[in-house]
Formats: structure tokens, C-alpha cells, sequence
């Protein structure tokens, strides 16, 4: 199977025992008749708040990016591509001025929220003025802090007419608009009256957007419903209704794909992928999706300020098995911070090949040649800690003894948000953008929380300075170059972080589901799939 996989993986589109296995798309061909049908997602984790500005998190984005629009989307409808690229949405068009700084941005006309309200340049810099401009009386202090990787570099917003809207930035930055296809805070359109009628708490219950799907209902921790908005402005949803169900117990979720309660599973058992293939259902990978897993230590950790451990624990990690021997080739070992899925990855980096015995060997130089405990953070993401016990053994072959102390996902995430304290000595998370800035987003000096995701508390300004030189260039060739350079001093210098796998994103459908499409990001395009 691990074979057959890297094959797949490798050339995107295959079959095996009566299923497809293909990289992104179902079907080799577009249908156009098919229509209809509810596509039911067993997710692994409980959802975020529906307020896209006050948003966090992978699963409440494929819901949210269904029922809100931003001015543009990703385009994951091309999953042979290298990486995702923009394509209009609420903008029909957009330019950028001479000097990469001002943008300007052609709205569609005749857009409705699902409340019945217009869309419009007013509406837009509503929304951009809630977490970008602190004397808007709607300003809110949460989604400013959430969005603040995209936020801090708007300089104005401004309506030319009524479906016409710029915002100039505080300099250029090249990857700053699809720097906002974030799930972490996201940059999409709420209705100004929604707002108005429920206020900043209770908007996350009611969300109105103008997206290819209505909210319908939504019971925490257990679903959510969405309806198609026989409204929409672009083109219209095939499915007719799209149900996220939270089932965290990985063989619950299998029993349920195998009774035909639900008809999609994510973060599957991986020892039964084999089996459900042969059983007919269809398996789909995307090695190129951004989701790089890892650990960040924490720089303010007594042991971990010695730049020997952390390279110990670098080189203590066998990935290479990991990925062969818990994901069942559903996944790659990772040794940088540069993630796939964007056009600064380099899939030959390799800085730390499996070495146990000289990280024995730097483990004693650093004085704890009689072992070491240290306390990892993790969360519960339906995989029962698999590669996280993985990692627990690896330490201990070494003399480190790490304690997995599991959080709920969402309770961990404001845990995460805060930045780690003194006594944990890394914590674990899984992301990645379509863009390399995601790297500077985690590592920045400046992102320190509250005010970013660096809760490792690392900092370089050189890296940091390579980072500025990338966002003001077009050329993506010497953008990467210097990405590259700043990944070299985080995991070959500093050590910061402790990369340790790209995954694939696989997917098990129903042999029902047709023209679902796994495109190169961590949510979907559910606007695509029907079920017959």
C-alpha cells in the first residue's frame, strides 16, 4: 500500500481494487448534469465561532469560506497545480498600483447577503474597518488580534464608488492578498445589518454571509447544517445540503463511513485505509497541500535554551519510518518550516537525518548525559497521539522522557494563542499557508502573542530582515531564495522548531460522492461535489 501510494502521490491519478485513487479530483472529466445530494463530514474536533474575524482553525473554515465570501478565494478547483492561486469573488477584478502598495478592487454588482441586504464597497470597508481600524465604533479588539498578520499592513481603506473599493498598505507586500486565505482569521464578508441585529456574540450563532451556502443550524459539538443558496451570484452549489459532523474517535468514524451515516471521513485510521479502498470507497491525496506538522520549542526553557538539545531532539526523530509505519505513506518527512504547497518549497531539504547516537553524543555535551524530562503539548485531533507517541518514543531511545500532556482542541488553541510558559518545553500544531509568508507568520520577532502565533517566543532579526526583502520583491525566484535562506538559519543555526511531517490530506468518499476535488489547502471547496 505504502508503495502504491507514493506512486499515487507521485503521478496524481490511478486505480486500484475497483477505486479511484486520484490526486484531487473523482473524475478525470467535468460532469455538468450531476446535482443534489447531502455530503455528510465526520470531523475530528469541535469548530470555531462562525465570525470569520474572530475565527481559528481548519474545520470552522470550510464551513465559514462556504457561508461568507471574500473579495477573492483560493482557485482549489486545479489540483495538479504546483500551489493554489487567487481567483475573483466578491471582486470581479482587482489591480495593484506601480508601487505595490494600493490596491483596487472591481465588485460584483447586484450581490445580496442571505438577509436580503446589499453588497457593496460600503459593506466591504465595514468589514475591513471592524479588525483594521480602531476608531470604527464596530472595531473589534478579538478579530483585530486574529487578523493582525493581514491587518498590520493596511495603511487606509477607502469607497471609490459604490462597487468600487481600494486599500493602500503601509508598503508593499506581494503576497499580502493571499496571505488573507488564512483560518485563523479570516478577511471574508459579514452582513453590516447581521451585525446591527446581533452584535459581536451572537453573530457567531446567526452567521450571515453571501456565500454558496446558508447556515441552517448548529449544535455545538455536534453538527453543523448548511443549506445551497438558490440566491448565489456566482455559480451555484450542486449539493443541497452539507452536514459537518464531530465524531473525535477514529474507529467511530469508520464504523459510520461503513454503515453509510456519513459519506466523508478526514483524518482517517490509517491501518484501515488499505481496506475501505478495497471495500469501494475512494481515497484522495494532495501532496501538495500547506500542513506541515510540528513541534515549536519554547526558547524560554531552561533545558531547551541550550542550542545542543534542541538539535539532539532534531536528529532523535526517525520521520522517515514515521511516515512509512503510522501514516501509511499518507505523508512525508518534514525538516523545515517552509511548507509544500507554495513556491518557496524545497521538497530536498533534509538538514537532520536520523541519528540517535549523536544526539546521545550533543545530549551529554549539554550536561543530561543521565536522561531529561521535558512536557509536550499536544491536542486531540481524532489520531489518538499517534505521531506524538511516536516522537515520545523516539526521545526515550535517546534518554529524554517526554510527558504528553492532551488538551480538547479548542481548549488547547486559547492555550496555544497565549504563547507557551516557562515550564512546557514545546508544544505541537499543524498548518501551513498557500504562501511562504506563513514562515515569517510563525516566526517573526514581532508575532510574539499577543500579538501573532510565535508562542515559542523565538526571534532573529536576520531572519526577519530576509523576510522584509522577500515580500517587496515580484520575483518569486529570488523571493524563494530568500525564504529558503531564513529557513537554513531557523533549523541549521537556531533550531527553533522541530519539523516532522507533511501530510497529504487523505480523504475516504463514498463510492457515491462524485466531483469532490482535494485541492491544495487544509479546507474545500464544497461548492464542487454532488451525491447521486
Amino acid at each position: 500500500m505504502l508503495k502504491y501510494l507514493k506512486k499515487t502521490a507521485a503521478f496524481g491519478l490511478s486505480a486500484v481494487a475497483g477505486a479511484v485513487l486520484a490526486l484531487g479530483a473523482l473524475d478525470a472529466k467535468p460532469v455538468k448534469a450531476g446535482e443534489g445530494g447531502t455530503l455528510v463530514w465526520s470531523i475530528p474536533a469541535a469548530m470555531s465561532l462562525m465570525d470569520p474575524h474572530q475565527s481559528c482553525g481548519w474545520l470552522t473554515k470550510n464551513a465559514t469560506h462556504m457561508i461568507y465570501d471574500g473579495l477573492v478565494e483560493l482557485e482549489l478547483g486545479k489540483p495538479e497545480e504546483a500551489w493554489a492561486t487567487l481567483r475573483p469573488a466578491l471582486a470581479e477584478s482587482w489591480t495593484v498600483s506601480d508601487d505595490g502598495r494600493t490596491y483596487t478592487f472591481n465588485l460584483h454588482k447586484g450581490v445580496k447577503f442571505h438577509d436580503g441586504t446589499d453588497f457593496n464597497a460600503e459593506a466591504a470597508k465595514w468589514n475591513y474597518d471592524r479588525f483594521s481600524n480602531p476608531e470604527a465604533p464596530h472595531y473589534n479588539k478579538v478579530g483585530a488580534a486574529y487578523l493582525s498578520f493581514y491587518g498590520r499592513w493596511i495603511e487606509s481603506t477607502r469607497v471609490v464608488d459604490e462597487h468600487t473599493f481600494e486599500i493602500t498598505l503601509i508598503q508593499p507586500h506581494y503576497e499580502w492578498l493571499q496571505v488573507g486565505q488564512s483560518s485563523c482569521g479570516q478577511p471574508e464578508m459579514i452582513s453590516p445589518a447581521a451585525w446591527e441585529k446581533y452584535g459581536d456574540e451572537d453573530l457567531a450563532l446567526n452567521p450571515v454571509g453571501t456565500g454558496p451556502f446558508r447556515f441552517v443550524s448548529r449544535e455545538i459539538d455536534v453538527m453543523v447544517v448548511l443549506e445551497r443558496n438558490e440566491d448565489y451570484f456566482g455559480e451555484p452549489a450542486k449539493l443541497d445540503r452539507m452536514i459537518y459532523r464531530q465524531i473525535t474517535d477514529p474507529a467511530t468514524r469508520i464504523s459510520a463511513l461503513r454503515a453509510g451515516e456519513i459519506n466523508m471521513v478526514t483524518e482517517p485510521t490509517w491501518d484501515e485505509i488499505e481496506n475501505l479502498v478495497d471495500e469501494g470507497f475512494q481515497l484522495l491525496l494532495q501532496p501538495n497541500v500547506p500542513s506541515v506538522w510540528y513541534a515549536q520549542f519554547n526558547m524560554k526553557h531552561e533545558a531547551l535554551k541550550d542550542v545542543r538539545v534542541r538539535r539532539a531532539l532534531n536528529m532523535a526523530v526517525n520521520r522517515d519510518a514515521l511516515a512509512e509505519q503510522v501514516l501509511k505513506g499518507t505523508g512525508h518527512g518534514e525538516h523545515g518550516m517552509l511548507s509544500a504547497g507554495t513556491f518557496a518549497y524545497d521538497p530536498n531539504y533534509k538538514p537532520y537525518p536520523y541519528d540517535p547516537e549523536g544526539a546521545k553524543k550533543l545530549l551529554a555535551e549539554a550536561g543530561y548525559a543521565d536522561g531529561l524530562e521535558l512536557t509536550f503539548e499536544i491536542f486531540d485531533y481524532g489520531w489518538n497521539e499517534a505521531w506524538e507517541k511516536w516522537l515520545q518514543r523516539d526521545f526515550k531511545k535517546v534518554g529524554v522522557d517526554l510527558k504528553l500532556n492532551k488538551l480538547e482542541w479548542m481548549t488547547y488553541l486559547g492555550k496555544w494563542l497565549q504563547g507557551m510558559p516557562d515550564d512546557v518545553a514545546m508544544n505541537s500544531m499543524g498548518w501551513g499557508w498557500s504562501v511562504p509568508y506563513w514562515t515569517a507568520h510563525a516566526t517573526r520577532c514581532d508575532h510574539h502573542p499577543p500579538n501573532g502565533i510565535n508562542g515559542g517566543w523565538y526571534c532573529n532579526e536576520e531572519v526577519d530582515a530576509l523576510y522584509q526583502k522577500a515580500i517587496v520583491t515580484q520575483d518569486k525566484t529570488v523571493a524563494a531564495e530568500l525564504y529558503r535562506a531564513a529557513n537554513r538559519i531557523i533549523m541549521e543555526e537556531d533550531v527553533s522548531f522541530l519539523p516532522v511531517f507533511s501530510y497529504h490530506n487523505p480523504i475516504l468518499l463514498a463510492p457515491n460522492v462524485k466531483g469532490f476535488v482535494n485541492g491544495q489547502e487544509n479546507w474545500y471547496d464544497f461548492a464542487l461535489p454532488w451525491v447521486e
